[in-house]
C-alpha cells in the first residue's frame, strides 16, 4: 500500500490550503483560520523550554572547554560567509529582472518607514537580563547566552556535586524532545490551515503589478539553496539531495509559517534526528540561526529592494553602492537579530547605508506575506546547512580527542 512520508504531506497539506483558500466561503476560512494560529502558538510553546534544556544538557556534557570556541567562531564563519553570497545572488537577480521598472511613484508617497534601533539598544537586547521578561517577549538570544554560561558553569563543577542537575537537564530534554515530535505530527494539519487564509486573500490581480519582484525573489532564493546543496557537497562531504530529503520537513514548515523562530523544534528534531547531526552542535547553531541566519529576509531581500529603488526613483547605483549593500546585508543579518518586523529593518538598514529612499519598501509591503515564505525557507535552511558544516568539525574535533586518549 502507498505511505506519503511526512514531508510530502506537509506538502500536500500546503496545496490544498492554498486550493481550499480560492474555493471554500468565508465562514468556513474563518472556522479553519484559528487552527492555524494555534498550530503556531503550540511551536511557540516549546521554544524556549527546549532551546534551554538542550543547549545546558549539551554544553555541560563537553571533555573539551575548547569546543565551546570552535563551535562558535566556525558557526560566525559560515552565517558570514553565507550572508555575502546571498547579497551577491540578490544583487544578480535584481539586476536581471530590473523589478521597479513599470511602477508609479505614487505608490509610496504615504509610507511611514520602520524606525531602526540604535546598536546600544540592539546590543543591550541581546545580553540576558531580565529573563522572565526577555523570554514573554519572544527573544531567544539572551536564552542562549544564559545557556551556554549555565552549562559551561555547570562544567566547571566537581562531577560528584553536579550530577544531580546534569541528569535532570538531560532527562528534561529528552522529554521535550519528546513533546517536539507529538506537535511536529501535527505540520500537515497546522500548514493547512495556515494556507487557507493566504489562498483567500491573495489573487492573481493583486500579484500581476508586483509579478518581477516576486519572481525575482523566489529565483534567487532557490539559486540560494541551490548554492547550499553545493556547500553540503564540497564542505559537509554528504549528498546534498540526501541532505535536501532528510530536511524537507523543516524547509516546508518554514515556508508555510514565515517564522523562523516558529520552525526552531521542527529544525532541532530534523538535524538531529534526519540529518544525524550531533545534539551539541543543533542546539547551539539552530536557535542561533533562528535569530541570526538570514540569508532571504536580510541579504537576498534587501538587495534587490535596493536595486528596486533605484530604478523606481532613477537613480543609478555605482559599483561602490552594491558592494556596500553586500556588506551592509551581511553585517545586517547578525546585527538586527531578535528585532520584530526583521525584513523590513534590514531593508530600511541597507537602503540607509546606500543612500536610497526608504519609501521603496512602499512598493512592496503589500506583497510581504507572499515573498517571507521563500525567504523563511532560505533563512532555515542556510542555518541547516551551517549547523551541517560544523558538525562535521566538531565531529573531526572528538575523533582527534579520543584517538589521543
Amino acid at each position: 500500500m502507498f505511505k506519503l512520508g511526512f514531508g510530502n504531506q506537509c506538502l500536500l497539506g500546503l496545496f490544498l490550503g492554498l486550493l481550499a483558500g480560492k474555493i471554500l466561503p468565508d465562514y468556513a476560512i474563518n472556522f479553519i483560520t484559528p487552527f492555524g494560529a494555534a498550530f503556531l502558538q503550540l511551536l511557540t510553546l516549546i521554544v524556549i523550554p527546549l532551546t534551554f534544556s538542550t543547549i545546558v544538557a549539551s554544553f555541560a556534557n563537553l571533555r573539551d572547554i575548547r569546543l565551546v570556541k570552535s563551535i562558535g567562531s566556525r558557526t560566525l564563519f559560515w552565517f558570514v560567509i553565507t550572508a555575502i553570497i546571498a547579497a551577491t545572488v540578490g544583487i544578480i537577480f535584481g539586476k536581471l529582472f530590473n523589478p521597479g521598472f513599470g511602477l508609479s511613484l505614487s505608490a509610496g508617497h504615504n509610507y511611514q518607514p520602520r524606525i531602526v534601533p540604535n546598536l546600544e539598544r540592539i546590543f543591550l537586547d541581546m545580553l540576558p537580563g531580565n529573563l522572565i521578561k526577555q523570554i514573554s517577549d519572544g527573544r531567544v538570544i539572551p536564552v542562549i547566552i544564559f545557556a551556554v554560561f549555565f552549562g559551561l558553569a555547570l562544567t566547571s563543577v566537581e562531577a560528584e556535586k553536579s550530577k544531580t542537575i546534569k541528569a535532570f537537564f538531560h532527562e528534561f530534554s529528552l522529554v521535550m524532545f519528546k513533546i517536539t515530535r507529538k506537535i511536529i505530527r501535527l505540520s500537515p494539519y497546522g500548514i493547512f490551515a495556515l494556507l487557507v487564509p493566504v489562498g483567500h486573500t491573495y489573487g492573481i490581480n493583486a500579484l500581476l503589478p508586483l509579478a518581477k519582484f516576486i519572481l525575482a525573489i523566489y529565483l534567487a532564493c532557490i539559486t540560494q539553496i541551490i548554492i547550499y546543496g553545493i556547500l553540503i557537497s564540497v564542505v559537509a562531504r554528504r549528498n546534498p539531495l540526501t541532505f535536501f530529503k532528510q530536511f524537507w520537513p523543516a524547509m516546508i514548515t518554514a515556508f508555510t509559517t514565515s517564522s523562523s523562530l516558529g520552525t526552531l523544534p521542527v529544525t532541532i528534531e530534523t538535524l538531529v534526528d534526519r540529518v544525524g547531526i550531533s545534539d551539541t552542535v543543533a542546539s547551539f547553531v539552530a536557535p542561533l540561526g533562528a535569530t541570526m541566519k538570514m540569508d532571504g529576509c536580510g541579504a537576498i531581500y534587501p538587495a534587490i529592494v535596493c536595486i528596486l529603488t533605484a530604478t523606481i526613483f532613477g537613480i543609478h547605483l555605482s559599483a561602490y553602492q552594491y558592494i556596500l549593500i553586500v556588506i551592509t546585508a551581511a553585517i545586517a543579518t547578525i546585527g538586527t537579530a531578535g528585532v520584530p518586523g526583521t525584513a523590513s529593518i534590514m531593508a530600511t538598514v541597507v537602503l540607509s547605508s546606500v543612500g536610497l529612499p526608504l519609501q521603496g519598501l512602499a512598493f512592496v509591503i503589500g506583497i510581504d506575506k507572499i515573498v517571507d515564505m521563500i525567504r523563511t525557507m532560505t533563512n532555515v535552511t542556510g542555518g541547516g546547512v551551517c549547523a551541517t558544516i560544523v558538525d562535521r568539525s566538531y565531529k573531526e574535533y572528538n575523533q582527534i580527542l579520543e584517538n589521543k586518549v
